[in-house]
């Protein structure tokens, strides 16, 4: 009997997602949030879960855990176009738990929920062994203004907001230095992209929309998998964070192109747009101080690949994937 160590977490979801049922008129599995027909708009409904043992560093204060749980499931409204309604959170906690760290938890995922304008409405707190939380949020956006995984074409221009490897490069900032610094700030505590979601939604150019939570090459081959096209990406174009340079990589022992395209973690959003309509898209959005970085092009052959100094090679799949081994 295989184990969910040798399948992964996409395979367990899609053998979940056989056994239930099927609503004609709202989206369910398979994209960054289901999707609820409310007539005119969907009810956007997210859920994500974090644990001491995959998700919280020894350096990360409560403040940061609590704003870490928001954070991460507002870019999955974020990935849609969405406006957020608010959250609901739930604290798994040790019953040695003080209780200036619930103080510290709460008040690091309200600061977050406030600075991207809701709130959190309830939750549940149970007693556990390690630390678990799970939020969920819940949003609402326009039917066409809503931006689903499916829809790529060839031809269409890739993209990505901001700057890739932010994560992967506070890891290992962490990693040498174990009280942390500033580099690890965005490891720590993402930036949900709502407002780059939402000019993207009220623009209707995009044709694909998804966070990069699991990294850059994950994202490209579940968008693959939905899609049936490929990719071509340009390494050359990949928008690296500061300080992933030449310093960087010797200093650490990591290519810093390899934490842009593997690491994930950086919540930034994964888009595809129409070539016609990519430039006014870009200076659009330019004129709010956002970045949207052109990466590539989508193809007809199920490949993806890699394109360094005009060689072509397979682009693999090494992003996060829960119950896998990985690579850092």
């Amino acid at each position: 009997m295989k184990r969910l160590e040798n399948i992964g977490e996409r395979a367990a979801i899609k053998h979940i997602e056989k056994i239930l049922r099927k609503e004609n008129n709202s989206l369910g599995i398979g994209d960054d949030c289901a999707a609820i027909d409310l007539g005119n708009k969907y009810l956007l409904i997210t859920t994500d879960m974090i644990s001491q043992q995959t998700h919280i560093p020894p350096q990360m204060t409560p403040y940061q855990i609590g704003w870490f749980l928001v954070a991460i499931n507002l870019s999955d409204l974020a990935a849609k176009g969405g406006t957020p309604l608010g959250l609901v959170c739930s604290f798994g906690l040790p019953k040695t738990t003080t209780e200036q760290y619930l103080t510290e938890l709460t008040k690091g995922a309200n600061a977050c929920a406030v600075q991207y304008g809701t709130t959190i409405v309830g939750g549940d707190t149970k007693e556990t062994t390690e630390i678990t939380l799970c939020g969920t949020a819940f949003g609402t956006v326009k039917k066409n203004e809503f931006m689903p995984r499916k829809g790529t074409r060839p031809g269409d221009i890739v993209a990505v907001t901001g700057r890739l490897g932010k994560a992967g490069r506070g890891y290992y900032a962490l990693k040498r230095n174990k009280k942390g610094n500033k580099l690890s700030k965005a490891l720590l505590e993402p930036q949900p992209r709502l407002q780059e979601g939402h000019l993207l939604a009220l623009l209707h150019t995009v044709t694909s929309s998804m966070d990069l939570s699991d990294g850059l090459s994950a994202s490209l081959y579940q968008l693959q998998e939905l899609n049936a096209v490929g990719f071509e990406i340009e390494k050359d174009a990949l928008p690296l964070a500061s300080g992933l340079n030449q310093r960087f990589q010797k200093k650490y022992g990591v290519d810093p192109y390899t934490l842009a395209l593997h690491f994930g973690g950086d919540y930034e959003l994964l888009v595809t747009i129409p070539e016609q309509k990519f430039e006014k898209t870009r200076q659009t959005l330019q004129k709010h101080v956002i970045t949207l970085s052109p990466i590539g092009i989508v193809t007809e052959k199920k490949k993806i690949l890699l394109i360094e100094n005009k060689r072509k090679k397979l682009l693999q799949n090494k992003g996060y994937e829960h119950f896998k081994k990985h690579v850092f």
